[in-house]
């Protein structure tokens, strides 16, 4: 091998290190081609050729060369055939390089293959991966689409709520309507029941007074207005008890007990009493014999045995009895 004049590391450039990873076949050939380098001739002046000038002689870029020495890039056959015969020219002939063309075209043929194996590999791990890809896509759809169902769903869920709640705000809406209505309706009721006592007490202070005896079979003093008051406060009391109303009809005999006149008192009661009301009846008689001066009370019971009622009148003035007895 020539040595370059004046340099202590001529053709340093084809000490290239190859990496720990590099297969044996591949990294064979980049020793070999190392090797062959140190052949090329010196230059004009005696001095070691560099690494750009050597590639300008084999035709290959310089950065390519040293990838070639370096095991990271396999070169063409041609390019191998090229740097032996150059080598073997400049070295006086392919004895003295110290290896056949034919051997190196056999470590070219080995290194090529274990390129091959692992593009081989490669491949099969492209595929696998792709095949990953497609599963992992697939399953993404499939979860994409499944995702899709359960937000359909939460809508749908939500229109229904939604649905519910404006039904329920309609029904709210109508219940308060009904309340007002019937409140309405029961406190004109008792509006017109009292006006309608209030007028017959003053036609009745007008006329003759009530004794508190009972009257003759057929006595006239009982008004028509005092049926109709009584009439219809039985009326409302009804309506209230048959729609569960039991507080509203208690506080409207409450109330007609107040304002209402012995007689209509009576009238009431035996207005109930025709309508099945025994309870009420027995309530407002209850109310009116506790809350009533003793003359009112004694005309009411008048009123009730003239109505041929008897046992009521006694119960009321039982009633008042006990209440006057118990009263300090």
């Amino acid at each position: 091998m020539p040595r370059a004049k004046g340099s202590l590391t001529p053709y340093c450039w084809t000490e290239k290190d190859i990496a720990s990873d590099v297969p044996p076949g591949k990294r064979a050939l980049a020793a070999e081609l190392q090797r062959l380098c140190r052949f090329l001739a010196l230059e004009s002046d005696g001095s070691a050729p560099t690494q750009k000038q050597a590639a300008d002689r084999l035709h290959v870029g310089d950065t390519s060369l040293s990838r070639y020495l370096s095991a990271l890039y396999l070169p063409g056959i041609d390019i191998v055939r090229g740097l032996y015969s150059t080598a073997s020219a400049d070295a006086g002939g392919a004895e003295k390089t110290g290896i056949t063309l034919a051997r190196l075209e056999s470590l070219h043929s080995a290194a090529d293959a274990e390129q091959c194996h692992g593009c081989v590999k490669s491949r099969r791990d492209a595929l696998a991966l792709q095949q990953q890809n497609s599963e992992t896509a697939a399953a993404l759809d499939v979860a994409r689409a499944e995702l899709d169902a359960v937000h359909e769903g939460a809508a749908a869920r939500r229109e229904e709520i939604l649905g519910l709640q404006r039904e329920v705000q309609t029904l709210r809406v109508e219940v308060q309507t009904l309340k007002a209505r019937e409140s309405h309706s029961f406190k004109s009721g008792a509006r017109r029941a009292i006006r309608a006592g209030q007028r017959s007490r003053l036609a009745a202070e007008k006329g003759a007074a009530l004794l508190p005896v009972p009257p003759r079979r057929g006595d006239r003093q009982q008004s028509n207005p005092e049926k109709r008051a009584a009439s219809n406060v039985a009326r409302q009391a009804a309506a209230l008890q048959n729609g569960g109303r039991q507080d509203g009809a208690l506080a409207l005999l409450r109330h007609s007990a107040d304002v209402l006149s012995p007689v209509e008192a009576a009238t009431l009661v035996s207005a109930l009493r025709e309508s099945q009301l025994d309870e009420l009846a027995g309530t407002l008689i209850h109310i009116y014999g506790r809350d009533n001066p003793d003359l009112d009370v004694m005309r009411a019971a008048a009123q009730l045995h003239h109505h041929g009622a008897p046992d009521d009148a006694a119960t009321l003035l039982q009633v008042a009895l006990a209440t006057r007895t118990d009263t300090p």
